[in-house]
């Protein structure tokens, strides 16, 4: 399975209260996803990755997190979380 947010045009203000609006804009600092590592081996977010590991609170070790900051701002809709089994293609051009 995989998570993906969708925020555009209005889709934030399920997350949390927001003023949805293109003129409000907000720089997202610390936002920490958290899930099992099993079934979602990749967490992703807009900026830049800050820390990532085990979850603390987690016994058996089966969960992790990821924080990410992004110091840009930017309105609601752009805010992005994605948590799944992704796979990844790499290639170079010379």
């Amino acid at each position: 399975g995989m998570y993906c947010t969708q925020c555009e045009a209005m889709g934030f203000r399920r997350i949390t209260y927001y003023l949805d609006r293109p003129d409000v804009m907000a720089v997202f600092e610390h936002v920490r996803l958290e899930a099992p590592k099993k079934n979602y081996p990749v967490l992703l977010s807009n900026g830049n990755l800050v820390e990532r590991g085990d979850a603390r609170d987690d016994d058996d070790g089966s969960r992790h997190y990821a924080t990410w900051s992004d110091p840009y701002p930017k309105p609601s809709y752009l805010f992005a979380l994605v948590a799944g089994d992704l796979g990844s293609v790499t290639d170079r051009f010379v």
